[in-house]
């Protein structure tokens, strides 16, 4: 039997059964010339007919490129890939099962890479926010503020956060070639991939007992870090606390929950709304919360899951915001598995909404403070910014200091 004709059995097969399972066939018995006859509604023969001519046009690659056509799964993956992009949502993306697990390693924090932290894309790239101690980003000379053009010739402009992540992320061993915008120049730096181990929260005790926690991303063990830093904090006697968010661009609706769990008293955190009424859910906090006065510095790389936290604690009195208005990332992606074939799909499913019910997508958070960094300083990394030189965090310790002193309201 042709090979052809061979896989169109099994694709109507395969088509017949799935019918079958979802009730989206219909038996015609009283009228069947053959007690086995199968009738399919005109519904479920479009259905058919649309599926069939992946198979046709497979095949007509097949026979008749001149090129060795590429394997019959790669050829179903980028069809899959363009179905996902032809809905126009620069969040959205096929991954196969491969490209799926790698990501989850990127998310979790443990993975082979070279040892960066990057930002939303612009229309210019995408900034580099961190570069890890001890990795091979930081010593092959790339530094926070250069921005990513380019991955081996290929440009990132217009590709989602993830994208960026998963095209510079290869194997241990592997090379990966940036190109990268610093100031006037463009320049390549070639690295060789290693294991990365991240931890994304850190913490310390300022003079007065001023608790100061960074949350650089919400995912990996970010929540557990937390709720261990809140309580290393507490125990030394902490009377109030500053959160920097700066530069944190999201993560985990899960984790964001979490922390704002162990944060705050009992509210609303947030609500999550999808395109019908009722897909929404509310997120409660419920826990009695650190009860200390609270200020949350964030800027305009704050994003998504930073921006969760940050109107939650504005919007139900625990706290301020202080810094620069956010990027205003107010939309939920959901991954969903492809039984068929392993893959998954990360689609926008939900957006999402502060306490008092406010969307913040294209608008961001606005603080209750704003202080902006110098412009002599904006392009440096704000971990290189001296203490005594950073507006934003001393803004942020001048009102928790002043609430616990009585002197703001």
């Amino acid at each position: 039997m042709k090979s052809w004709l061979r896989t169109l059995i099994y694709f109507v097969a395969a088509i017949l059964i799935t019918a079958f399972v979802t009730a989206a066939l219909t038996v015609n018995a009283m009228n069947a010339k053959r007690e086995d006859e199968v009738v399919l509604t005109a519904e479920d023969y479009s259905k058919l007919s649309d599926l069939l001519v992946f198979n046709e046009l497979i095949d007509k690659i097949n026979n008749n490129y001149y090129y060795d056509p590429p394997a019959r799964d790669e050829l179903i993956g980028a069809a899959l890939s363009g179905m996902v992009n032809s809905l126009g949502d620069e969040y959205a993306r096929y991954f196969t099962a491969e490209e799926y697990e790698k990501y989850l390693s990127n998310i979790n924090g443990q993975y082979s890479g070279i040892g960066l932290l990057v930002g939303q894309p612009t229309e210019n790239g995408a900034p580099i926010l961190d570069v890890y101690d001890d990795t091979p980003a930081a010593q092959g000379g790339v530094l926070a503020g250069d921005i990513i053009a380019a991955v081996d010739g290929a440009s990132i402009v217009g590709l989602e956060l993830s994208d960026v992540a998963a095209a510079i992320d290869r194997e241990v061993g592997e090379s990966v070639t940036l190109t990268l915008l610093r100031g006037t120049a463009t320049l390549d730096v070639t690295l060789v991939c290693s294991e990365i181990n991240i931890q994304h929260v850190s913490h310390k005790l300022f003079k007065e007992r001023t608790g100061y926690i960074k949350i650089t991303m919400f995912t990996g063990n970010c929540a557990e870090e937390f709720k261990e830093a809140v309580n290393d904090l507490a125990d030394r006697g902490m009377k109030c606390l500053v959160i920097d968010l700066r530069d944190n661009p999201g993560g985990s609706l899960s984790d964001v929950i979490s922390i704002a769990d162990t944060l705050l008293g009992e509210c609303t955190v947030v609500s999550v709304r999808g395109r019908l009424e009722a897909d929404g859910e509310v997120y409660t906090s419920n826990r009695k919360g650190v009860n200390v006065p609270i200020a949350v510095i964030v800027n305009e790389n704050s994003a998504s899951a930073s921006e969760i936290l940050a109107a939650a604690i504005q919007e139900n009195g625990a706290g301020v915001v202080v810094g620069m208005t956010t990027f205003g990332k107010g939309i939920v992606q959901t991954t969903f598995h492809l039984s068929t074939n392993g893959g998954w799909i990360k689609l926008t499913t939900d957006g999402y909404y502060t306490p008092q019910g406010n969307s913040i997508h294209g608008k961001g958070v606005v603080p209750n403070i704003e202080v902006d960094l110098p412009d002599d300083l904006k392009d440096i990394p704000l971990d290189e910014i001296s203490q005594e030189d950073d507006a934003q965090l001393w803004a942020a310790l001048d009102y928790v200091r002043g609430v616990v002193n009585g002197a703001t309201d």
